[in-house]
């Protein structure tokens, strides 16, 4: 029994480094020129790639549309998108207040998008968005403490269509559903998931509890984030699969069990009729 655990744990011990020297070679530009150079391009995705306006178009038309996360670093973009490709009614969520530049694109397009500023993860905010045909969530699934709780809450709100783009990180060999909890690494941890593209707080330096969810708290891997979806109430009909990021398409689906966080719930309560559709 022992000489098969020592055996597994070197086994394991071997497949760790072959990961971590993996990781590591991925975001190092000689690297990155020899897999361009044989043709190997998905492992350095295109910027359009990573856009979501061809999916938005794609699902929009003539649907209301609800993007969560919409503020940081884009200034209600995707918001913008769907109004201008036929959603019939927009609705923009995030925690910040609204940013200059999306108010002025607001007031020159003569926008009828509405903001509603508000913490996703709570009650009061999905009863203020109510329900949208479709629903984006971009850059928030791996700043969020408790994701699976984050999609019951998107699933809440989802009519139809979620789609779902975060960072991610890339599958380990032989094991499903992996993922890395980010705070509290030591230095040496941190670098393994520095992706070198700018400041990702709890990775390229310490835990920052004052920063909230502006800290990176997971890496997930495309698995684990297709498994947590289907827990959540979504059948997954498209995926873009990249080493850091990946975009999920997924439709509303009835669920006998809806893994919830919060008090104690069982598929019997009324709590998961919203679910049912």
């Amino acid at each position: 029994m022992y000489f098969y655990d020592l055996q597994f744990t070197i086994g394991m011990y071997n497949i760790g480094m072959l990961y971590k020297i993996f990781l590591l070679s991925l975001n190092t530009s000689f690297i990155k020129r020899v897999l361009r150079k044989f043709g190997i391009r998905k492992l350095s995705p295109r910027k359009e790639d990573l856009e979501n306006a061809p999916l938005i178009k794609k699902y929009i038309s003539g649907k209301s549309f609800a993007d969560i996360g919409c503020m940081w670093g884009v200034n209600g973009l995707n918001s913008f998108i769907a109004e201008e490709n036929g959603a019939t009614k927009v609705t923009a969520v995030d925690v910040y207040p609204e940013s200059k530049e999306f108010l002025e694109k607001k007031n020159n397009n003569n926008s009828k998008i509405q903001y509603v500023k508000g913490d996703i993860n709570l009650l009061s905010t999905t009863q203020k968005i109510g329900i949208a045909d479709v629903v984006l969530c971009a850059g928030v699934l791996y700043h969020t403490p408790d994701p699976v709780h984050l999609l019951t809450q998107l699933r809440s709100i989802c009519g139809e269509i979620l789609i779902l783009s975060t960072s991610i990180v890339p599958e380990s060999p032989g094991i499903r559903n992996t993922a890395v909890f980010y705070p509290f690494l030591d230095a040496n941890q941190r670098k393994i998931w520095n992706r070198g593209v700018g400041t990702q707080k709890a990775i390229t330096g310490p835990y920052e509890p004052e920063s909230g969810y502006g800290n990176w708290f997971w890496g997930f891997s495309p698995s684990c984030v297709e498994s947590m979806l289907q827990c959540s109430g979504f059948e997954v009909i498209e995926k873009y699969i990249f080493p850091f990021n990946s975009t999920f398409v997924c439709r509303v689906v009835s669920s006998k069990f809806i893994a919830k966080s919060g008090e104690w719930t069982t598929p019997q309560d009324a709590d998961f009729a919203k679910f049912k559709r």
